[in-house]
């Protein structure tokens, strides 16, 4: 050992903060790769309570950084492969031989935790032991820089107590915990109070006495009568969704709806004379708590405040433009090619040209994740046109196809010039007419012959530019369509309903059916939902049926979609195998 690093060590018996310790060795260690150094470096560099999704170790450490070499191989620092029995050896060594609490943790905790791991071989059971008492002279003695810090470690501490089975260490860890929680609670910050009782009450924790249980529940209510007046309605939620949570596992009713109340008031009060935005954000999540603990009035009550204001959102948006210029040359060039050949051929190509591409999408999505990341973290909230909420998406993790949907609708928007043109360019060159467009259509085999002069009467009125009418014909047409392909493929389209009688599967069930996508590939079936039945999306099917699009709703853009809708069904023919 270097004599930079032996004097380090040794001045780390004092009280030094974990960070400080890291930093310290990484810097007079630098350029020096003995065993010992690199076993410090390693010991310090580990990343404790790791959630990352990207390591496959299963340990309560993990690395520092993942990430995805330019040869498509992910890499990881420290890795764990660095780990080898003579330096799990130093580390238990070291864990004997210091006096400082963190080290001593730090050391007993990554051989408790990475030895299996590393090399095969069972740590001792005299380790674990050694850690969490490592951890509780930490707690007690508040050695930590910052009190979330503390938290962490006296939670490491109760877990691996509670693993060894160990009634002294968890009453210990249980007593150590209420203690911190008593010294560093403030109530305007929720994540310093709350972790005892989340631990020991809701984790029902056999070793908490019946004294210790009711001050933490008696500190709980107490803080929540105090958090209402003085605080946001996020600190009250701290309080109150944990206390809720208990006493419905309790089913003590009347104090779920008392607790529950108590939250959704401060969130309602903390709404009033809030931006509109704002308040109709807030007003979405008190919702989705009262409908959570079942309470329907104050649900409806919010619904209806929801629906007011609305209008205000609206008003309250920004809209946001952006421009180009489309030479005239490579425009006409564009639909030349689009309607070469002859009526049927120019069809068949903006039937299929217009179709989405999933993978692409996601690409595009993943790669604008990378460059813009923090638009691809946050959940984002879709308004109709009266303000209200109809669906989120997501963060890119936990919710990819939104995203992608989301994508697709803004590619749809833009390809709507082109496909606008193309249709008004093949009417110019073959004169398209009504009774063409429509026996095009009903080649297909999935549209029933007793719906043929609807069909026709849709066609006509779209080429007569009435979109209003065509699409509020076509748009059933296409998905009684859909409903005979799922039959003529031997697909289930009734299913029972709650009177005991059979009732038709929605659009979008039948779009998800099986034989959908086997006929029409995974693009085309996903781009019919996109468009019509998800509310991610265009879900122009559910808001024309239910009477919810504006007029300004019926526009040559959704008359387009509803007609390249009619022309990818008219690809449908019937095998004769």
């Amino acid at each position: 050992m270097n004599v930079d690093l032996a004097r380090l060590l040794e001045e780390f018996e004092e009280k030094t903060s974990e960070h400080c310790i890291s930093s310290k060795i990484n810097n007079a260690t630098e350029d020096d790769q003995s065993p010992e150094a690199i076993a410090e470096r390693l010991a310090f560099g580990f990343c404790e309570n790791y959630s990352g999704k990207q390591s496959s170790w299963g340990t309560y450490y993990g690395p520092m950084m993942v990430w995805v070499g330019d040869d498509g191989k992910p890499y990881e620092s420290p890795s764990l492969s660095l780990v080898d029995h003579d330096m799990i050896e130093y580390w238990k060594n070291r864990s004997k031989n210091t006096n400082n609490p963190i080290m001593k943790a730090r050391y007993s905790g990554i051989v408790w935790d990475l030895s299996e791991a590393a090399i095969g071989e069972k740590p001792s059971y005299r380790i674990a032991i050694d850690y969490v008492n490592a951890l509780l002279e930490v707690t007690d003695n508040d050695l930590c820089e910052h009190p979330t810090e503390t938290i962490t470690k006296i939670t490491r501490a109760f877990s691996v107590a509670s693993a060894l089975n160990n009634s002294e260490l968890i009453k210990k860890s249980i007593e150590s915990a209420i203690k911190l929680e008593d010294r560093i609670a403030e109530d305007d910050k929720a994540g310093l109070w709350g972790f005892s009782f989340d631990l020991f009450v809701l984790g029902k924790c056999r070793y908490l006495s019946d004294i210790q249980k009711r001050k933490l529940i008696e500190d709980l209510e107490s803080r929540l009568e105090r958090v209402f007046k003085d605080c946001s309605p996020w600190v009250c939620e701290s309080a109150g969704i944990p206390l809720a949570t208990y006493y419905r596992s309790k089913g003590m009713d009347a104090d779920v709806s008392r607790v529950i109340d108590i939250v959704g008031r401060c969130f309602e009060n903390a709404c009033e004379g809030s931006a509109a935005m704002l308040a109709s954000s807030w007003l979405q999540h008190v919702h989705d708590i009262y409908i959570n603990y079942n309470m329907k009035s104050s649900a409806e009550r919010v619904s209806r405040k929801i629906s007011q204001i609305g209008p205000e959102v609206i008003e309250s948006m920004q809209e946001f433009s952006h421009s180009t210029e489309i030479p005239r040359k490579k425009l006409d060039a564009y639909l030349d090619s689009m309607t070469s050949g002859d009526l049927e051929t120019t069809l068949n190509r903006i039937a299929i040209q217009f179709i989405p591409k999933k993978n692409q999408a996601e690409q595009q999505v993943l790669k604008l994740a990378r460059k813009y990341p923090l638009t691809y973290l946050f959940t984002k909230t879709l308004q109709d046109h009266k303000g209200r909420p109809v669906a989120t998406i997501g963060g890119i993790e936990e919710d990819l196809e939104g995203n992608i949907i989301q994508q697709l609708s803004q590619k749809m928007n833009i390809d709507s010039f082109f496909l606008r043109h193309s249709f008004n360019k093949a009417s110019e060159v073959y004169g398209m007419s009504s009774d063409e467009l429509t026996s095009f259509i009903l080649r297909s085999p999935i549209f029933e012959e007793s719906k043929n002069n609807i069909v026709q009467k849709g066609v006509k009125a779209y080429l007569d530019e009435d979109y209003m009418s065509a699409i509020h014909i076509l748009v059933p047409q296409a998905e009684a369509a859909i409903r005979t392909l799922v039959e003529l493929m031997g697909g289930a389209t009734l299913r029972k309903n709650r009177q005991g009688g059979l009732q038709l599967r929605t659009f979008d069930d039948l779009l998800r059916d099986e034989g959908v996508e086997n006929c029409f590939g995974a693009d085309t079936s996903f781009y019919f939902r996109m468009l019509l039945t998800d509310q991610r999306g265009w879900n122009m099917r559910n808001d024309v049926c239910h009477g919810i699009s504006p007029a300004g709703a019926f526009n040559y853009s959704t008359a387009d979609r509803v007609m390249h809708v009619m022309l990818c069904l008219s690809q449908v023919r019937e095998s004769n195998t």
